[in-house]
């Protein structure tokens, strides 16, 4: 029985009302001077403490919670959000900022906080209720919970009062009614707290294929992003109004895979998946989503031509960008793929680098509680810094006009974008300049206003490093690298790297957050899905061992924690994590990969290198889950789909010899580098020393050292190996034939 979309009667008088879809959005307003803080004051997230000082009798989640919801018989509230969420910061300065809305819920409930980004498994577990009763869902997220956790009702955004216009509750109005329903029915909120809680039990079991993957899966997955690819605007969606636009990258990473493919290269499926990739990623770096200022990318946009974004900037979305535009160029070798993605790092490593090489999680959106105020632009704000002439190119360029396209604090002002039609190609060629000059006039033009917006006051910067996104991070960097050769980014994948091991690891258990010089929370299963990969991709980088080293070892602990048989996947949390409700097990790939997805793609990358069983079991086990979902609805899992790909293409095993510094090596190593072959894994042997300590990790090295000081290419499959190629032109052969 399905649990999408329940309703359950006695709160149908509430679910009428619907509240306004809250998107995953930013600092709240400010707090009263002298307010006794409440208990969240004890807390390191900054999600927590900008709610330490409301009213509401904040508790975090814990026992303590529970208990004293135990011992009054009172429900309990739970509210859950993050540090850089624009609606959540528009609810706390409206109702948890309200003291008789706070003291009507001290008075009737108990109320918790949750930081979604340090507690996935708890945001996970009512998400999924909400996504169940209202059939969508968002952050803030707001629960009714019975003493026992189980949830009764669910939302997102509440205003403070009833808006009858648009059909919505207000969160007191809501209160009350709980509050009374509590009183009068509690026995039978509790029941179909427990039905719910049944349904999403039953709803969160896997559903596994007797059928193999293969590439008609494939095609099916390249079908169904074709079908909602906004042809004129690029990115995905529902026409007409294919709004609002998140930069889901796992869409553009499958289709790249893809089109490689033999079949897409046979019937031409290739050359159309590469140009939808290409025509999102065109209007991304054009559209307003980017900040054409200080690099990186925003979080999603509110409008088709992704011109006006929710101005939060989050650590994972540059990282899985950045690696998607490396992968971009490295099919396309369209330059603007590779600048963009410098941008985006240097973005990256200036401003979200934290003491000690690991990285911030976000910016916020709103500045002093107004969303963009950083980032916008009046036109004669730009003339003023830039001059009459330089400044009257610059705003045509970039779409800066007197009417503005976005209102701000009752204010018409611009969000930056490029606007020339034809680029700043065609604004050369009608102001008859070489497009040279134009760029660098531009670039410093840049500069310049970037040092006047530095000026404004700033939004907040979320200061946590998260082990999962700091590990899409370290991909990043990498890959990055190794389409550039610029050590700054390999160096700082290095210094992250660090960081997680020496300082995120605690009693031999990777921890999931660090602030402040504390590591806490065990790891989940995103964050070692996310580092396995992460050290696999440094490894294939600079071929020091002991990134493998550290890969195969959190692979182990990957499977050893989190792998459940039962299922056929892995569970969210470990045995050792807080017992919760249910037990998740997510494959939807939403604005990051799940954890099963990248865990499905790791263990074939890992199972490839090692043939261990260990990696082996658990992966066919998983192929008959993905191969279900990716049958029932192929667009839900697109990061499941490159795992599908790496696996239905016969990975290709390459190892290639050679001495450090050695020409022919270095010029393989670049070209393996260069190009995307959706499905390797690579090994570097330069020594009869390295060889020996790598063939404790991989059989692949084996027998693999330089031979007679010349250097070779070993390009295998299934264990079946070719020649040894000693030139680019026959390794390249061998790599990519079929």
């Amino acid at each position: 029985m399905s649990a999408r979309h329940l309703t359950l009667p006695i709160l149908m008088s509430l679910s009428s009302f619907s509240p306004a879809p809250a998107f995953e959005e930013n600092p709240p307003g400010e707090h009263a001077s002298g307010r006794k803080p409440n208990r969240l004051i004890h807390e390191k997230s900054p999600y927590l403490l900008q709610h330490a000082h409301n009213p509401v009798d904040w508790f975090p989640w814990g026992e303590e919670a529970f208990e004293k919801a135990r011992r009054e018989g009172k429900p309990i509230f739970l509210s859950i959000g993050y540090s850089t969420c624009h609606w959540c910061h528009v609810m706390e300065r409206e109702s948890f900022e309200n003291e008789a809305i706070a003291a009507f819920l001290n008075q009737h409930f108990i109320a918790i906080k949750v930081d979604r980004e340090e507690r996935p498994d708890v945001d996970a577990v009512y998400m999924a209720a909400c996504q169940a009763q209202t059939g969508g869902g968002g952050w803030p997220l707001s629960a009714f919970l019975t003493v026992d956790r189980k949830p009764f009702f669910t939302g997102t955004y509440f205003p403070p009062n009833d808006d009858p216009r648009f059909g919505r509750i207000g969160f007191l109005s809501l209160l009350e009614q709980v509050a009374k329903l509590w009183k009068e029915r509690r026995g039978d909120l509790e029941t179909q707290a427990t039905k719910l809680t049944d349904l999403l039990r039953s709803a969160s079991e896997s559903n596994a294929s007797a059928a193999p993957l293969s590439a008609m899966l494939l095609r099916r997955g390249f079908e169904t992003f074709r079908d909602t690819h906004d042809d004129t605007w690029g990115g995905f969606g529902e026409p007409p109004r294919y709004a609002p636009k998140f930069p889901r990258t796992s869409s553009l990473d499958f289709l790249l895979r893809y089109s490689l493919s033999p079949a897409a290269r046979a019937d031409g499926t290739g050359a159309t998946a590469v140009q939808i990739v290409a025509s999102t990623l065109d209007a991304m770096i054009r559209g307003g989503i980017q900040d054409h200022l200080a690099g990186g990318f925003h979080r999603y946009s509110t409008d088709r031509r992704w011109l006006v974004p929710h101005f939060e900037k989050m650590l994972y979305d540059q990282a899985l960008i950045a690696r998607s535009l490396a992968d971009a160029w490295r099919v396309t070798r369209n330059e603007a793929y590779r600048a963009t993605a410098r941008r985006t790092l240097d973005y990256v490593l200036e401003r979200l680098r934290l003491p000690g090489g690991a990285f911030a999680s976000a910016e916020d959106a709103d500045t002093q509680g107004v969303e963009g105020k950083t980032y916008t632009w009046r036109r004669d704000e730009i003339i003023q810094v830039l001059g009459p002439e330089v400044g009257e190119r610059f705003a045509e360029h970039y779409g800066a006009q007197a009417g503005g396209n976005f209102e701000e604090g009752g204010e018409n002002v611009s969000v930056l974008h490029e606007a020339s039609a034809g680029g700043v190609d065609g604004l050369a060629q009608k102001l008859g300049k070489p497009a040279a000059d134009v760029r660098n006039e531009f670039e410093a033009s840049r500069k310049r206003l970037l040092a006047v917006r530095d000026q404004r006051p700033q939004p907040l910067r979320d200061d946590k490093a998260l082990a999962e996104w700091n590990g899409f991070a370290i991909s990043a960097l990498a890959h990055f690298y190794q389409i550039s050769r610029e050590a700054k980014y390999l160096d700082a994948g290095r210094g992250a790297a660090r960081f997680l091991l020496e300082r995120m690891v605690k009693d031999g258990r990777l921890q999931r957050r660090s602030r402040e010089g504390e590591a806490a929370v065990d790891a989940f299963l995103e964050d070692y899905a996310s580092i396995v990969d992460a050290f696999l991709d440094l490894y294939e980088t600079d071929f020091d061992p002991q990134w493998l080293e550290h890969a195969l070892r959190f692979g182990r602990d990957l499977v050893k924690l989190f792998w459940d048989e039962k299922s056929g996947s892995f569970a969210s949390s470990a045995a050792h994590h807080e017992a919760l409700i249910l037990a998740p097990r997510e494959f939807y790939d939403g604005a990051t990969p799940s954890g099963n997805s990248v865990a499905f793609r790791a263990l074939a990358r890992l199972s490839t290198l090692t043939l261990d069983e260990a990696f082996q079991k658990p992966l066919a086990r998983m192929e008959t889950i993905a191969s279900g979902l990716l049958s029932a609805s192929p667009g839900n899992y697109p990061f499941l789909l490159t795992g599908a790909a790496f696996l239905t293409s016969g990975p290709r095993e390459i190892v290639i010899a050679g001495a450090e510094g050695d020409a022919v090596a270095e010029s393989l190593v670049r070209e393996a580098h260069e190009r995307l072959l959706p499905a390797r894994v690579l090994v570097r042997v330069r020594s009869d020393e390295e060889e020996k300590r790598l063939s404790k990790l991989t059989p692949l090295a084996e027998g693999r050292a330089p031979r007679e000081g010349k250097a070779a290419a070993y390009v295998c499959r299934g264990g079946v190996c070719k020649l040894p190629a000693a030139d680019v032109a026959t390794f390249v052969k061998q790599a990519t034939e079929d």
